[in-house]
């Protein structure tokens, strides 16, 4: 299989440039591009944050409610108006009538985090959320509070002043009243209706930021009024964002639903781009002009979005053998790329990274050595144009002989799949090779492309 490469070597000169600039800044102010104080929280400061918040807590019912975490189901969601991300930890106590969940930003480097609680009423639905949202500290202490009616806030609640503590350790809802606007409660607020939950609303507005960072009233932070965040509710912000984005047809949308049906580690790889894994989400589209003898390419992510796009023209030459390949082909790389996307903390990826700042640049690739040192090796540290195949050569072509193999149901013997798994992964292009295939015997290049051209090309197709 073909692939359509691009060079990186440019965003590489661009990021070992940008290294340089920050280990020469010594004591100097970062540069002005600097400015969001709304920055994300990784998912291992997050966990970092929260161990030791725990293990600093005397509290028995704070050590309980961390207990009940989920930091497997750690996700980090889209903020509109910005392009950082919110970190969300689940509860393993959430239920239809109680959704809890810790809120985690970063600003001006200092993180911040919540508990935020939803209580649907009676009259609640996934696409219109009626009910009320609460946010505390991590110790207890009531922040915020709003009442929602099919998917509009309809006012804010306050606690009562006697009531200076939470009851959270015995499930209680605090005692609360609404209030009409008063310059005796030290803040401001908006009577009219409003259809999003502010991702700082959760936060407190006085009790954390100040109006000395974000200014203004209750809906103006620093002139951006937008900084929503979907609570997941349904309707109190946009609807929810479609994690897998499915626009296949024909041949490429029948073998994409046998891979999912018939293939666990596929249908494990598509996990990540759906529900607790939305740092990226998946594309898939058709493009009958892909060149010739490119059966799929996989895009650079842009705005958190990774798309994939086959040719149901080109699928026409191969079995359903050789075309369960090429989606497993393109799923690693879509997976590479969400690494990617959440070591650099932004949606975009842009070959030249003319998109990030210096520091960025730098966070991005530390990430990224901290996180996915497999990934910085082949990236960076030892660079060449064809990176992102000569690492799939080394490390994935096994996990794609288990999903054509299980796609298959075993009809074939196990060398057989792991021959047509090299498909992209030996030859690139004229003249252009990987490391792992030119190690291979002259006896061995031969074996597999017997085995490919027997069965990549030729053999069952049921899928039309």
């Amino acid at each position: 299989m073909k692939i359509k490469t691009k060079s990186h070597i440019k965003v590489i000169m661009l990021l070992f440039i940008a290294l340089l600039m920050f280990n020469c800044q010594n004591d100097e102010n970062l540069p002005d591009q600097l400015q969001n104080k709304i920055e994300t929280v990784s998912i291992d400061e997050a966990k970092n944050f929260l161990m030791h918040s725990r293990s600093n807590s005397s509290a028995k019912s704070t050590n309980n409610e961390f207990e009940n975490l989920e930091f497997n189901k750690i996700a980090q969601e889209k903020i509109k108006g910005t392009d950082q991300l919110l970190t969300v930890i689940p509860f393993t106590t959430n239920n239809d009538l109680e959704n809890k969940r810790i809120l985690m930003l970063k600003i001006d480097n200092d993180v911040k985090s919540v508990v935020f609680i939803m209580y649907p009423d009676e009259n609640s639905s996934k696409e219109s959320f009626s009910g009320e949202l609460f946010s505390y500290s991590l110790d207890g202490n009531f922040i915020s509070g709003f009442r929602a009616k099919n998917g509009i806030i309809v006012s804010q609640l306050f606690e009562n002043t006697s009531t200076l503590k939470t009851n959270i350790d015995n499930g209680k809802i605090p005692t609360l009243t609404r209030k009409t606007p008063s310059s005796s409660d030290g803040v401001v607020i908006q009577n009219n209706y409003r259809k999003t939950v502010q991702a700082l609303d959760m936060f407190g507005y006085s009790s954390i930021f100040g109006n000395d960072i974000f200014g203004g009233g209750f809906n103006d932070y620093g002139g951006v009024d937008y900084y929503s965040w979907d609570a997941g509710g349904g309707g109190i912000t946009a609807p929810t964002v479609v994690e897998i984005i499915n626009q296949l047809t024909g041949k490429a949308k029948c073998i994409y639903e046998s891979l999912r049906s018939s293939s666990s580690g596929f249908e494990n790889a598509i996990k990540k781009f759906d529900g607790d894994f939305t740092v990226s989400h998946l594309k898939l589209t058709i493009n009958n002009n892909l060149s010739t003898n490119v059966y799929g390419q996989t895009q650079l992510p842009v705005n958190f979005i990774t798309e994939i796009q086959i040719s149901n023209t080109a699928l026409n030459s191969l079995s359903d053998l050789g075309k369960a390949t090429v989606f497993a082909h393109e799923i690693i790389h879509a997976e590479i790329y969400r690494k990617m996307l959440s070591a650099a903390q932004i949606g975009t990826l842009t070959p030249d990274g003319s998109n990030m700042t210096a520091q960025q640049q730098v966070n991005y690739i530390n990430s990224m050595k901290d996180n996915f040192p497999g990934l910085y090796d082949y990236y960076f540290k030892r660079y060449k144009p064809t990176w992102n195949h000569e690492m799939m050569a080394n490390h994935y072509k096994g996990i794609i002989a288990d999903v054509i193999q299980q796609f298959d149901n075993n009809r074939l013997p196990r060398s057989t799949y792991e021959a047509v798994s090299w498909v992209g992964l030996g030859k690139l292009d004229s003249n252009i090779t990987t490391i792992a295939w030119d190690n291979l015997s002259l006896e061995e290049k031969n074996k597999i492309n017997n085995l490919i051209n027997d069965n990549f090309y030729n053999g069952p197709s049921n899928c039309y």
